[in-house]
């Protein structure tokens, strides 16, 4: 039967692609109509399904993990386009598995995960961390913590936790065997991006006591009224640098670089390295694989003008811990360097309609860089540039919704440096006008 599925998904996605669109979702979509527990047949026979989620992180996550295991010879299932609602994991399952298929790298919408596990249990969960993220969608982060702690209760599912994240901590009393992951003080001096976010512990309520951070509410916390604190960690960042590639160590082991822009990624190779430990890789496998990925679905992605110098940096950020982190690459560049950016924002249904996140960002980082141009676009781009009205940046500022006029314009100046942050919805067709 799962043969009958994989010829109608094939069909639909070819059917769906022919039209200009991803045909990422479709499949899953008919093949739901088709059998409302597809998703059930299709994964009863893997011995191992790894669900990677988090506010930040999730798509680079699930993309090094399989990335690496394809590197080490497996055959896997991995929705490395981001299809990461019901229906695009169903399309990715259909598509990819075979009967030699025994892994599943499964990067999971955080509001998807009460649907999608209906279906199917994974055998190891990976949290990287939870921001502010989308509220009309996930309501407050505590609403969307408990919502998952009642969808893993009782599972016996191992889970791979962010030790440096109290919100992730929380999730702990609900896995098996626990795998903790985290950096160690003083590794490494991320830039202040702000936005605390968990400032109580969850058992008691009492003011967490923090002697260490990392940035925003990762670090090393404690509580004085009860025992909640950062567990021990099994897997450590003992040595990083960034220049601007992430050169980095775990457990003391040796040193390998990546081709990882951000030091927001650092956390990310942390969290596919202990997930590859996890499921057996032997590190020279997992540092060949984790050193040869690079991004090309806007993560990140350099994307370098045609016979010409021009280097535009796409970076997807859709709440102000990602448009922070964005915000700030330049600030490692050397500051003589003159640069572009084109901030791209939409409000459709996938984005989250309420873009009052905006107002969290810190585009006050934006100050001390050498900017000579801004462009506003997407279906809210007004709004961003009334944002960027309340800063003190001296850089001429453009509006204009249509994307693929925006990008034009960016072009026409010609800088050595753009840098690009489309928001959710707003990432595929600023890359497709990028790539062109």
């Amino acid at each position: 039967m799962n043969n009958v599925y994989k010829f109608i998904a094939k069909a639909v996605r070819a059917g769906s692609k022919s039209i200009g669109k991803k045909g990422t979702d479709l499949p899953g979509k008919v093949l739901r109509k088709i059998n409302s527990n597809v998703l059930k047949d299709l994964t009863k026979d893997f011995d191992d399904i790894v669900f990677v989620t988090g506010t930040n992180g999730k798509t680079t996550t699930s993309n090094l993990i399989g990335h690496t295991l394809k590197t080490s010879g497996l055959e896997i299932v991995n929705n490395y386009e981001g299809a990461n609602m019901l229906d695009g994991i169903i399309s990715t399952f259909a598509i990819q598995s075979s009967k030699n298929t025994k892994i599943a790298i499964i990067e999971i919408d955080e509001g998807s995960i009460k649907k999608v596990m209906n279906y199917v249990t994974p055998t190891k969960f990976v949290f990287n961390n939870f921001f502010r993220d989308q509220i009309d969608r996930f309501g407050e982060i505590d609403t969307l913590i408990d919502t998952i702690g009642r969808q893993l209760e009782g599972k016996n599912i191992q889970l791979i936790l962010n030790s440096d994240d109290p919100f992730v901590s929380r999730l702990s009393k609900y896995g098996k065997e626990n795998i903790y992951f985290g950096i160690s003080k003083n590794t490494y001096k991320f830039d202040n991006i702000g936005i605390t976010e968990s400032k109580f512990c969850p058992v008691c309520s009492s003011e967490l006591n923090y002697d260490h951070i990392h940035y925003s509410q990762l670090g090393y916390y404690s509580c004085n009224n009860c025992d909640f604190k950062r567990h021990k960690v099994d897997y450590e960042v003992t040595s990083a640098r960034v220049n601007p590639l992430i050169t980095i160590s775990i457990n003391n082991n040796k040193e390998f670089t990546t081709s990882q822009l951000g030091d927001f990624n650092i956390y990310n190779i942390l969290s596919a390295y202990t997930t590859l430990s996890v499921l057996g890789i032997d590190e020279d496998n997992i540092i060949r694989g984790l050193s040869s990925y690079t991004s090309n679905n806007g993560r990140m992605q350099i994307i370098r003008k045609k016979d010409s110098d021009v280097v535009s940096l796409l970076n997807l950020a859709k709440n102000p811990a990602g448009m922070n982190a964005s915000l700030n690459i330049a600030n490692s560049m050397d500051k003589n360097i003159s640069i572009n950016y084109l901030l791209v924002l939409n409000d459709n249904g996938a984005d989250g309609f309420d873009i009052s996140w905006i107002w969290d960002s810190d585009f006050s980082i934006l100050e001390s860089q050498n900017i000579k141009n801004i462009v506003c676009s997407g279906k809210r781009a007004k709004e961003l540039a009334l944002r960027l009205k309340y800063t003190n940046i001296s850089a001429n500022i453009y509006v204009d919704e249509n994307i693929k006029n925006a990008v034009n314009k960016l072009k026409s100046f010609n800088e050595q440096y753009n840098i690009v942050i489309p928001n959710y919805t707003a990432l595929v067709e600023t890359q497709n006008e990028l790539e062109r």
